[in-house]
């Protein structure tokens, strides 16, 4: 089994003797019951004990124990809100955040008399990141763009809106004709997007034409601080000539944020690479640590809107 049953409660360890006659204790921590209600070493304690029938053994004698009501399965803690996230501007896009906390569990094994227990693993400090993946799907013209992920700026009479995602068309640029090319650079400042050309010729004499223009030229939303646009957004433009169309993918994920084990996550000393695409804040009822570790995605975004999402402790 592995360390992902549920935890073992009662009374007192289970005691045996030992084949040298001598009293053996095993913690009740040394078990876990998985989802179909069967009894078994942890996974950590399966290396303490590599003789099978040693493992047999203890399983049996602990299977004694859960029949006899002396051990049962810990009780699982109603879950309550622990965190609130918020993207950081509103608009749809928003609903493409993940929020990811990466914290191992504490070892609480005790050691057995014999044989010696597994070395404890070093603890890990825990890592939050944060990750927004825009996809645009099924733009036949560069004007599909400007309509779908909008432009940085409205001249005057536009009927455009101002792009809400991580990316923006830069206004006046979105003239290119046909299709783009196939497009995978990470953005920092801005990028022009060339314009796809068919190659000419005849026969085996065909030539690319050099003449491209510019399709549209993809500029990083203003509003995104400094160091989230100095770490850059990965963007990924994928033609599909037989259906006449392409797809504009455009991805930004944080540098992991370390804090100290054994800590709540510090909501209010958050890094700018973190808080520039989502914030959090405690829940009305207060803060609570979550289990972790996990992941959430905001849901909610729309024109106007901030998506959000609800952690809870399990």
């Amino acid at each position: 089994m592995s360390d992902s049953g549920k935890a073992v409660v009662g009374r007192r360890p289970l005691v045996f003797t030992g084949t040298d006659g001598s009293q053996r204790f095993v913690p009740l921590s040394a078990f876990e019951i998985d989802a179909a209600g069967a009894i078994g070493l942890t996974a950590r304690w399966q290396e303490a004990y590599p003789d099978s029938a040693d493992r047999q053994f203890l399983v049996g004698l602990a299977k004694r124990a859960q029949d006899d009501g002396e051990i049962a399965a810990a009780p699982e803690a109603p879950s309550r809100p622990a965190v609130v996230f918020k993207a950081a501007g509103p608009g749809p896009e928003g609903n493409n955040i993940k929020v990811a906390l990466d914290y191992p569990a504490p070892d609480t094994t005790a050691a057995p008399a014999a044989p010696a227990a597994p070395a404890q693993q070093e603890s890990k400090a825990p890592q939050l990141t944060v990750e927004q993946s825009d996809v645009y799907q099924g733009l036949a013209t560069a004007a599909d763009a400007v309509k779908r992920i909008g432009t940085d700026q409205l001249p005057a009479g536009s009927e455009d809106r101002i792009g809400t995602g991580l990316v923006q068309v830069k206004a006046g640029t979105a003239e290119g004709a046909g299709l783009p090319e196939d497009f995978d650079a990470l953005i920092t400042g801005e990028s022009a997007v060339k314009e796809r050309r068919e190659a000419r010729g005849q026969g085996d004499r065909k030539e690319q034409s050099d003449d491209r223009g510019v399709y549209f030229t993809l500029v990083l939303r203003k509003s995104l601080p400094k160091t989230v646009r100095d770490k850059g957004v990965n963007v990924t433009i994928t033609v599909d000539p037989t259906a006449g169309t392409y797809d504009v993918k455009a991805v930004y994920t944080s540098t992991p944020h370390t804090f100290e084990a054994d800590t709540v996550i510090p909501l209010t000393n958050l890094p700018e690479s973190i808080t520039g695409i989502v914030g959090a804040s405690a829940p009305p009822r207060g803060y609570a640590p979550p289990k972790v570790p996990w992941t959430t995605t905001l849901r909610g975004g729309a024109d106007g809107v901030a998506a959000g999402a609800t952690a809870c402790t399990s």
